[in-house]
Formats: structure tokens, sequence, C-alpha cells
């Protein structure tokens, strides 16, 4: 954290937001968690990796065929909206159904839900 010491803000007042580190998992974890110190050696060799190579191919991905329905949760505390919307748009027949009802754990806890949705989105019946 002291590498990153816009996350250590946790005050509401004043005009720097609060930065959450939602699903990251740190060094320190993996020894305050039991759950995690069999994976130390794994993570450590892991984390020595500086060249990572990209994760995704923007111009495939900017040329793709294959239909892609996504949902994008206005409100999600893990993944930016605005960032979501732009890569969204930059996926060729890419659809999306933007939601502030569902949230970012919709297809574990609202499966039916979602999948209808998205589903709908195939079926061309939702704007």
């Amino acid at each position: 954290m002291s590498s990153f010491p816009d996350f250590l803000n946790t005050s509401t007042e004043g005009p720097q937001p609060i930065l959450f580190t939602g699903e990251m998992i740190f060094r320190g974890m993996f020894s305050d968690f039991a759950e995690l110190s069999a994976f130390l050696d794994v993570a450590n060799i892991i984390a020595a990796v500086n060249d990572w190579p990209d994760l995704y191919d923007e111009e495939q991905l900017a040329m793709n065929e294959v239909p892609v329905y996504s949902a994008i949760y206005v409100e999600d505390m893990y993944v930016d909206y605005d960032l979501a919307r732009a890569t969204a748009t930059r996926i060729k027949n890419c659809k999306t159904f933007i939601t502030n009802v569902l949230y970012h754990d919709a297809l574990g806890n609202k499966t039916d839900e979602l999948i209808r949705r998205l589903f709908d989105l195939r079926d061309d019946v939702l704007d």
C-alpha cells in the first residue's frame, strides 16, 4: 500500500475519492489468511513475472464476427462503468445490457434474471 498512497484515503471529506482494492490479493494476505498460505511460493513466482503478454488482442476484437452479449453494471465497485462501456465499444458485434438494478455478483446470485436479459439481447427484444 505504501507504493499506492491514494488507496490509504479513508475520509469522505474533501475531493479525494475512497478507492477500493476490490478482489485484489496482496502479499501480506498470504500470511494473514491460512487459506492462502499454501499458495505463497506460487504467488511469489507469479509476482516475479514482468513480461506478461497482452491479455486481449484489440485489433482482433475490433474484427470479431461472433455475437457477444455482456452485462455492464452502473454501480459496480470492482469494474469502472466508463471503462466497461469503452471496452465493449471496441468489440465488434458486442451488445450490452446496462443495469443499475443488478450488480457485480448477478451471474452467481441472480443467474436467471441476468441470463434472461442477455438472451433478450440476442433475440433483439431488449433495447
